[in-house]
């Protein structure tokens, strides 16, 4: 248990670390906005005309939008940071709460209790209040305090219980004190437990939300310094990037999303890859159509389509590319193509005549010929 108390220093400095690099990227926003802001004054002190004015609010409007994203980024970290204080003071009220009840006994808590107890009251419904972040770390530390003197106190009261079951053991009638003894040392060492299991999670869960607000920060940086060259701006670095675009494909984005993240991030040189030539329009609309086309056969130079009498027509090739794109009808009112073959449209003037081909002649029937020497010629 001292190493999980110990543990939880380490891990909070991760925490600090975490918004000691938001403020940095906050402060490299505000350079960039004054820079910008700036330019624009300088543009607009040095070209009064009105068409000037007028070519000059697409630039006051980047700017704008920058300035409205910057803001909400400061509202979401002023309520990140309030929910941080939220739950230490909370908890902080809690710990203090039980050692006034179970600790009576020892003056050294109760005087470290009455030393640490300016903090400012916190109050749901201000969720957006700033609290400075050197408070915050105040109440963490004091909570640390405050679990470390637990625990001092914890092995004080089992060192204890071990001498009084020696005394119970040379035949004093101690036994249900031992036992109650023992108890208020169990209870005191599973809220000792559930305090650290709680620090624990709140570090878990504050790390989750910094990363996130890193990320967020990178993001909104990369893309100003994409749009906009700044001479002293630098680039976010290969392993930033990286990690980046990996925190965002690990939280299951879409892949289009992704694809544009990673456009808007880093400058991509080429012309994109060119796509592959589409399928002319008619092959998509003859599609449908293919078993009438398998019962057609082509020879050299005719075509063969079966009517409906079964009796075959011919015609040449030449004639056929214009029957096929006739033969296409596109309706106006809906999506739908069909394909018409008709007789009474081959019976146009403007279609060529189809010659009907002789059918079979019947076959002749055998008769033996007779020989010369036969007496009955």
């Amino acid at each position: 248990m001292d190493k999980r108390i110990n543990d939880l220093k380490i891990d909070f400095t991760n925490v600090v670390d975490l918004k000691n690099e938001n403020i940095k990227m906050f402060d490299t926003l505000d350079l960039k906005i004054k820079n910008l802001k700036s330019i624009y004054s300088e543009f607009i002190k040095n070209n009064k005309q009105h068409l000037f004015i007028f070519g000059l609010d697409s630039f006051h409007f980047q700017g704008k939008l920058i300035d409205i994203e910057y803001d909400d980024m400061k509202r979401l970290y002023y309520a990140i940071t309030n929910r941080i204080y939220c739950e230490y003071f909370k908890l902080y009220k809690i710990v203090v709460d039980y050692i006034t009840d179970a600790v009576y006994d020892d003056k050294k808590i109760l005087d470290l209790v009455k030393l640490n107890n300016n903090y400012p009251v916190y109050k749901d419904l201000e969720p957006f209040k700033h609290y400075d972040f050197e408070v915050i770390q105040s109440v963490h530390e004091t909570i640390i305090g405050l679990l470390l003197a637990m625990y001092n106190y914890l092995s004080h009261k089992e060192h204890d219980l071990k001498l009084h079951q020696e005394k119970n053991a040379t035949g004093l009638n101690i036994d249900n004190f031992i036992q109650t003894f023992n108890f208020n040392n169990l209870v005191l060492r599973e809220k000792l437990t559930l305090f650290i299991t709680y620090i624990e999670f709140f570090h878990k869960l504050h790390t989750k939300y910094f990363k996130r607000f890193t990320t967020k920060m990178q993001l909104f940086i990369s893309q100003i310094n994409h749009d906009i060259k700044f001479e002293d701006s630098a680039e976010l670095n290969k392993t930033k990037r990286k990690s980046m675009l990996d925190t965002f494909a690990s939280d299951n984005l879409d892949k289009s999303i992704l694809k544009d993240l990673q456009n808007s991030i880093v400058e991509e040189t080429g012309s994109p890859s060119s796509s592959k030539s589409s399928t002319p329009l008619l092959t998509h609309l003859l599609n449908p159509f293919k078993s009438i086309e398998s019962s057609v056969v082509h020879p050299e130079s005719s075509i063969e389509v079966p009517t409906l009498k079964g009796v075959f027509l011919q015609i040449d090739d030449s004639v056929s590319s214009e029957v096929n794109e006739k033969s296409i009808e596109y309706k106006q009112d809906s999506d739908e193509v069909s394909l018409l073959t008709t007789e009474s449209e081959t019976k146009k003037e403007d279609q060529p005549s189809f010659t009907e081909v002789d059918a079979p002649k019947p076959k002749r029937k055998y008769k033996p010929r007779k020989k010369k020497d036969d007496p009955s010629v």
